[in-house]
């Protein structure tokens, strides 16, 4: 009778680059013979028994630290109490950010790993150490060359996917503890990432999100002329059916030439994710912003003057120490003004070991969180504005889902991101559409953030 595979449980926190890591972490222990299931954050929702269970960390901003603490303590607790998972792993960025203060509260972990490292992890899930104990293995200086060379196992089964072009970062924000966790931004190869396009591809993908914490940078550590524009063409030249989406691009990156290679490419939509953090030069300057003398209008006209049909995105920071009320206001009637189709707020929270910990003159939370909620508002009247004016528009739709009780089909178009931006919801008959169609459908219909649509007739 053949030996039992160990059964691996995966619990990924964090952000969508976690994602794509744990599904190489994932492929890398199915090729040692090891079954991987998705697992969740909180045992007590936990449907089957795991030999061991992964739990990779995140350590960005304190929600997200305290949500990765938690799932590591109640995985504790259930290994405590029950033997099972028999072993507890811990990896990614709270990891490396703290690994001293963890493995003192948490005796029950038995491997902790820093970020990037795959090889480290996956040799520690299927080699645990001799007579148990706690193995750390985390290294000061992360990089990327753990990557495996062999196709990631994906871990969600939807038409879309991330393709994580590279990782780390070189800018310095004030705010941000990222290049102290992760390291110096480095890009992957254009081999390794059209080799894991087109596996993707193969595999039943139909858009690809590039995503890093900066794309625009791509190459610039690896090649002398072969960047984010010279990526795109080559990624657009892969066989199949499928469409290009661009995350996370900085505004100082965001050349001319990126611009005409967007416009000119089909399969990638007219979709910017811009992440500005703020819209008042003042206040770019103070967060050590590297577009802090860029001009975000004269950026923007550019790019919608380039780029016809431009989707934007943005994220702002409310309540950074120093936004005083009128420099608040300020950002609420620039908001306004630029128009942007989607948005993201964070409410500013001190990040240990930033610059910023220790600037002076920090709003309360109370007005942090009543500014984040106001720029919300402030946007939600913009994105109903710009969502009716589709009322009409046939758009090309990539259909993800089918909702049981209503019988509408989850899908996106080249407005919405994956997870951050609204829905389109289409009506269609049975048998006529699936998961992971293109399908043209006409805008019938808008609510704030979502939009609804029925199958175009052709004319």
């Amino acid at each position: 009778m053949p030996a039992k595979k160990p059964r691996i449980g995966l619990v990924t926190l964090g952000c969508d680059k976690n994602t794509v890591d744990m599904e190489h972490v994932a492929g890398a222990l199915a090729r040692r013979g090891c079954e991987v299931r998705v697992a969740p954050m909180d045992p007590d929702e936990c449907r089957q028994d795991f030999d061991a269970v992964v739990v990779l960390t995140c350590g960005f901003i304190a929600d997200a630290k305290t949500q990765s603490v938690e799932s590591l303590v109640a995985w504790a607790e259930r290994k405590k109490a029950t033997g099972r998972p028999a072993r507890l792993y811990a990896a990614g960025c709270l990891v490396q950010r703290h690994p001293g203060e963890l493995q003192k509260e948490l005796p029950e972990v038995d491997g902790w790993v820093g970020v990037g490292q795959v090889a480290d992890l996956v040799a520690s899930v299927t080699r645990p150490p001799a007579g148990g104990g706690c193995a750390a293995l985390v290294k000061a200086h992360p990089s990327m060359d753990e990557v495996p060379a062999q196709p990631r196992l994906r871990l969600e089964s939807g038409p879309s996917a991330w393709l994580k072009i590279a990782d780390g970062c070189n800018h310095r924000c004030a705010f941000c503890a990222i290049p102290a966790i992760k390291g110096p931004f480095a890009s992957l190869s254009r081999e390794f990432l059209l080799r894991e396009a087109r596996s993707l591809v193969r595999q039943g993908v139909r858009e690809l999100n590039l995503i890093a914490q900066d794309i625009t940078a791509y190459g610039n550590d690896l090649y002398p002329d072969y960047r984010l524009p010279e990526l795109l063409r080559d990624l657009c030249a892969v066989p199949g059916d499928f469409r290009v989406r661009c995350l996370y691009a900085y505004p100082g990156g965001i050349t001319d030439r990126l611009l005409d290679v967007m416009a000119g490419e089909g399969k990638v939509v007219p979709y910017l994710d811009i992440p500005l953090q703020h819209l008042v030069p003042e206040m770019l300057k103070r967060m050590r912003r590297p577009s802090a003398t860029l001009g975000t209008a004269r950026l923007l006209s550019r790019i919608r003057r380039r780029l016809p049909g431009a989707v934007l995105r943005t994220t702002l920071i409310a309540g950074f120490p120093g936004e005083t009320r009128e420099l608040f206001r300020e950002t609420v009637s620039l908001l306004k003004e630029y128009r942007f189709h989607w948005l993201g707020v964070f409410a500013y929270s001190p990040e240990e070991g930033t610059p910023a910990e220790r600037f002076p003159d920090l709003p309360t939370e109370s007005t942090r969180e009543s500014r984040r909620l106001r720029l919300l508002e402030a946007q939600a009247a913009i994105t109903a504005e710009l969502n009716a004016a589709r009322v009409g528009a046939v758009e090309r739709l990539l259909v993800e889902h089918r909702e049981p009780e209503s019988g509408l089909w989850q899908c996106r178009g080249p407005f919405e991101a994956p997870e951050v931006d609204g829905t389109i919801w289409l009506s269609a008959a049975p048998g006529t559409v699936a998961v992971g169609d293109f399908v043209d459908a006409r805008i019938t219909a808008s609510g704030i953030y979502d939009v609804f649509a029925s199958p175009s007739s052709g004319d």
